[in-house]
């Protein structure tokens, strides 16, 4: 089982200025959990693990934005060949142990997270979605660069060990003033 929490920051944060908000990815389950954090292509769902995030408006303050309105989401991908998976790129969690998808060695951060930085104040709802279901275990691999070989079929069984799998983490709210 797994569990996607987000931390934002605690008290007010400046207008114009990006908030901290850190991603915990938590094996609630009895078994090792195979897991990647953000990988190029992760966030703009062009390859799996695809982590999707949003930010909405919780609480509009004047200046045209309505409530849920969406603010921040991921950018078009430039390019769509992204870098291959690495065996290196998937992750071990024991059962009760946590780790950050985003700063973790080989991870990515979350840009719409880290480049949102509101100008008008009020309160803005962060949102994030973990899918690793795919219809064939080579969505994972990448664009470029793929093994072949001995080296393929030793990194899609451990893409086979992912458990497949959408989840929603409780969404948390900042507010900027």
């Amino acid at each position: 089982m797994i569990d996607l929490v987000l931390y934002g920051p605690g008290g007010p944060q400046p207008l114009g200025r990006p908030a901290t908000v850190r991603v915990e990815i938590r094996n609630t389950g009895d078994r090792d959990l195979w897991i990647a954090g953000v990988l190029d292509g992760s966030e703009n769902g062009l390859r799996l693990p695809r982590y999707l995030p949003t930010v909405t408006r919780a609480e509009a303050s004047g200046g045209g934005d309505e409530d849920g309105a969406v603010v921040a989401s991921p950018a078009p991908a430039e390019d769509p060949l992204v870098g291959p998976l690495r065996p290196t790129d998937l992750r071990r969690l024991a059962p009760g142990e946590s780790w950050d998808p985003v700063s973790g060695a080989g991870c990515l951060p979350l840009m719409t997270f880290a480049h949102f930085a509101p100008r008008r104040p009020g309160r803005y709802r962060y949102a994030l979605t973990l899918d690793t279901e795919a219809a064939r275990p080579e969505e994972w691999l990448g664009g470029f660069g793929v093994p072949v070989g001995a080296a393929r079929e030793e990194l899609l069984a451990l893409v086979a060990r992912v458990p497949r799998t959408k989840v929603v983490a409780d969404p948390v709210e900042v507010d900027f003033r």
